[in-house]
């Protein structure tokens, strides 16, 4: 990312505190990823942290993305607290080695993943393989 994107993004997270809580998320629990794999529904899975700049800089563009394009607004997002869930089986099976990954999921298979990049044009790229795998 250069350094404009950065700093505007980081502005973006000051300026706009109250968006990243524009849309549904649902929190991880075994119980739901159960409830999930054994569906046919498209879910993202995005594995923050409440303390990483970064995840809070991802959780505004995926706001802003879904108040710019009412389709989004469809997509089911599930955070998986990398602090509680980072080192599991799970995160171990799904290669997740970090935080701030973004996993696209149907029927227990990834559909698309982003590692690391908040940048809102990847991050739209990977919301439209989300509702065309739906």
């Amino acid at each position: 990312m250069n350094r404009r994107a950065f700093l505007t993004a980081t502005a973006a997270t000051f300026a706009l505190p109250g968006v990243a809580s524009a849309f549904q998320v649902r929190t991880f629990s075994p119980a739901l990823w159960d409830e999930v794999r054994a569906s046919d529904q498209v879910v993202i899975l995005n594995f923050r942290t409440n303390w990483s700049l970064t995840c809070q800089i991802k959780q505004e563009l995926i706001a802003e993305a879904i108040s710019e394009n009412p389709e989004y607004s469809a997509l089911q997002f599930i955070d998986v607290n990398w602090d509680t869930y980072g080192r599991s089986r799970m995160a171990e099976r799904m290669k997740v080695a970090r935080r701030s990954t973004l996993l696209v999921m149907k029927n227990g298979n990834e559909i698309a993943r982003l590692v690391n990049e908040p940048d809102a044009r990847k991050i739209r790229g990977l919301m439209d393989a989300a509702l065309a795998a739906g």
